[in-house]
């Protein structure tokens, strides 16, 4: 009796012993594991491009340029369209012969000069309207840029959650769930609160960088 009572006590031991011991280790591991902590929130900015493009003084300054180039080519193509009307006229009047051949080839290579002027012009015009926005575009990233590093935001993003999907039928059109399907594809921003919205201080950023800016030299 003694002997087994002895036996069923070292048993016991050996289990609460074992049972420590696991214990021990399992809180040792704990306390060595690495804690993985959660990564920080990231400071956001978003951006009504829309907004930002329509107050910024680099982009109306773009567009006194462009209405000034505009109004240039309107007038200089009135003047062209008078020339060859009164020249059209003066070949009509004329009488048949050589003459009126040598003014009519004339008045066909007045035309066609026209035609190529015009082309080039609307290039010129175009190129002037894609320098706007390649100008004005890194004006925005500069100056996020910069806010970000003043103001510490992490990420600044154009804010395209108020943009609503708009299809239409036309002759050349997809169809209207492809066009819905391509808008979606391409919009980033599902909501955006307005206590994140930047779009004002970064107007505020570039303006003030432009007018502190030297004036160009010409």
């Amino acid at each position: 009796m003694t002997l087994h009572t002895n036996r069923s006590t070292l048993v016991a031991l050996a289990l609460v012993a074992a049972t420590a011991g696991i214990g021990f280790l399992a809180g040792r591991a704990d306390a060595i594991r690495p804690h993985t902590l959660g990564a920080a929130p990231t400071p956001v900015g978003v951006v009504n491009m829309a907004t930002l493009f329509d107050r910024l003084n680099e982009s109306a300054e773009w567009d006194v340029k462009i209405r000034n180039l505009e109004g240039r080519i309107a007038d200089e193509a009135q003047t062209r369209v008078r020339e060859l009307e009164a020249m059209g006229k003066e070949v009509e009047a004329m009488a048949e012969g050589a003459d009126k051949e040598r003014k009519l080839d004339a008045l066909r290579l007045k035309r066609l000069q026209a035609e190529q002027w015009k082309v080039m012009k609307e290039l010129e015009l175009d190129r002037e309207k894609s320098l706007k926005w390649q100008a004005v575009y890194r004006s925005v990233r500069d100056g996020a840029a910069k806010l970000a590093e003043a103001e510490r935001f992490e990420l600044i993003i154009v804010d395209d959650s108020k943009i609503e999907i708009q299809t239409q039928r036309s002759k050349d059109a997809p169809p209207l769930e492809t066009q819905a399907q391509s808008q979606i594809s391409q919009l980033r921003v599902l909501h955006a609160a307005k206590t994140i919205d930047v779009t004002e201080k970064l107007v505020v950023q570039i303006n003030n960088s432009r007018a502190a800016a030297p004036a160009p030299t010409r």
